[in-house]
């Protein structure tokens, strides 16, 4: 029993250990959920600025770009091109979020065009009903 016990603490301890292993933080080597969320947190700021326009949003909250990556010398050119591909496709990733951010802005703009829209329609719908109902019921002359 007290063996069991002994192995099961010791056990828990390893997984702790590699735990606490796997969760350092290198603030100068974000990782990719890192980077997706400072995007993601970029994306719903903007939302909450209402007195910014949207041409000013897009411009003054930054989005992450990947890091530039330096090629050494000692990397074969293998290496070297696999790396600068790696970096041209983060370039463009980074590119694509920042065009999505601006196209899901102004689907939301459109949205909410299409909502007063919508509402004006009805109340105006239901003015029109109003007058109808007034002209059946009025006497002519």
């Amino acid at each position: 029993m007290a063996l069991a016990m002994f192995l099961q603490i010791r056990e828990y301890r390893g997984v702790w250990d590699t735990h606490v292993l796997q969760d350092l933080y290198f603030p100068e080597h974000p990782t990719d959920e890192e980077r997706a969320f400072s995007a993601t947190a970029a994306y719903v700021a903007q939302f909450y600025a209402p007195d910014l326009t949207l041409e000013r949003r897009a411009r003054t909250i930054p989005i992450p770009r990947a890091p530039p990556t330096v090629v050494s010398e000692a990397e074969s050119s293998a290496q070297g091109a696999i790396r600068a591909e790696l970096q041209s496709i983060r370039e463009e990733r980074d590119r694509l979020r920042c065009k999505l951010v601006d196209v899901r802005a102004e689907l939301v703009d459109y949205r909410n065009l299409q909502r007063d829209q919508d509402r004006e329609i009805v109340r105006l719908s239901a003015l029109l009903d109003q007058m109808r109902a007034k002209a059946r019921w009025i006497p002519h002359p």
